[in-house]
């Protein structure tokens, strides 16, 4: 992946550029990874990168892309140049981006190293928090709750976050909502979609057990025999193995494409050409895919996990689903068998993209939170 992605500039970024802070980023992988963390740090980058505003920030990944237990090395020679450059005196802020489980353990680190090197730092969470996960507090739950205490501003993914910080101990002054933004993906894109032989399906993600590729492949299944005719394209990384195996096993393997991993410029062609993005996620916080599904003027459907609810508007620009076969099939039909509430909803995918989501607002917002740090 082209880690100097470029899209066009669609509104203008604070006029003083002078005083802006000096940040050390740490992501999963870098700008080159493949999830949505990284991704949307290639967005971030690319777009202050054309605007001449990209040489104060520096990303380094914490874990790297090696399999099993090698990526410890990587985690330790991150950990290494973290420090290195905390004491370089080239950086002002630390912006540190965490998830749950395995991710909180490993950005406690980074935030104990910010806080013995006197570095202010931010974090900003992508995960999916629950009441179960509060009640038990397992060791991942607290090292979350030290890191964003210890933050000079906690970024929320959607407000339905915000008391979940509050809870932890965090002053609610310090905690912020900042929606992901990105590109333009959709400006070119014929919405709503005319109708084809074929309504087109687009799950993008790893296709794996948590973003629900198996249950969508067993709703898809129930629709073998629907009266509208629809192809599915499944788009990511991961082991195909049991997919593929699964499609022929519901006899649709003719309607049904495995593209593996592709590049970003094919996934945005994908998300422009369908007519439903799907992502029955089992752990998201405000998920990539779908935000790039309302830009490129896409239907949604999506489980009720997260912030999702902040982007899939429920019967207005998709349609929210519990996270089983037969309500993923019957969201599915629903919009197979009528193309204008698909087509309703494709329009009001985009205009919700252009409200909340543009890269612009996100890195506004980003850099107001880095010059409000700065100021105090």
């Amino acid at each position: 992946m082209d880690d100097t992605y470029r899209f066009p500039v669609t509104a203008s970024m604070p006029a003083d550029r002078a005083g802006l802070a000096r940040v050390l980023i740490v992501t999963p992988v870098g700008l080159e990874g493949r999830g949505g963390i990284d991704r949307l740090n290639l967005y971030l980058h690319g777009y202050l990168l054309q605007r001449g505003d990209a040489s104060h920030l520096t990303f380094i990944g914490s874990r790297g892309e090696l399999p099993g237990p090698a990526w410890g090395m990587t985690f330790v020679s991150a950990m290494f140049q973290f420090v290195f450059h905390c004491l370089s005196g080239k950086h002002d802020i630390v912006h540190i981006h965490v998830s749950t489980s395995g991710s909180a353990l490993r950005k406690v680190a980074f935030a104990l190293l910010a806080w013995l090197m006197r570095m202010p730092y931010v974090i900003q969470f992508h995960g999916m928090m629950c009441a179960e996960y509060e009640q038990a507090r397992p060791l991942w739950y607290r090292a979350l709750a030290l890191s964003a205490r210890g933050a000079q501003q906690v970024i929320a993914l959607g407000e339905a976050y915000r008391p979940t910080f509050e809870r932890m101990g965090v002053n609610p002054t310090r905690i912020c909502v900042i929606y992901n933004g990105i590109p333009d993906i959709g400006d070119n894109a014929v919405i709503p979609r005319p109708e084809q032989e074929s309504v087109r399906i687009l799950f993008s993600g790893e296709v794996g057990e948590r973003k629900g590729a198996l249950l969508l492949i067993e709703a898809l299944a129930q629709l073998a025999n629907s009266n509208t005719r629809w192809t599915c394209t499944i788009a990511g990384n991961g082991d195909l193995t049991v997919p593929k195996q699964a499609v022929l096993d519901a006899g649709i393997a003719d309607r049904v494409n495995f593209t593996g991993w592709i590049g970003i410029d094919e996934i945005h062609n994908l998300m422009r050409e369908c007519d439903i993005v799907v992502l029955p996620s089992r752990a998201e916080a405000l998920p990539l895919a779908l935000i790039e599904g309302a830009s490129a003027g896409a239907a949604l459907i999506s489980c009720d996990i997260g912030a999702v609810r902040d982007v899939v508007v429920d019967g207005v620009n998709g349609l929210i689903v519990k996270r089983n076969s037969d309500d993923i099939a019957v969201a599915l039909e629903r919009l197979l068998s009528d193309p204008g509430l698909r087509q309703g909803m494709q329009l009001a995918s985009r205009q919700i993209y252009r409200e909340r989501f543009q890269v612009s607002h996100f890195a506004s917002s980003i850099l107001g939170t880095y010059a409000a740090i700065l100021r105090h």
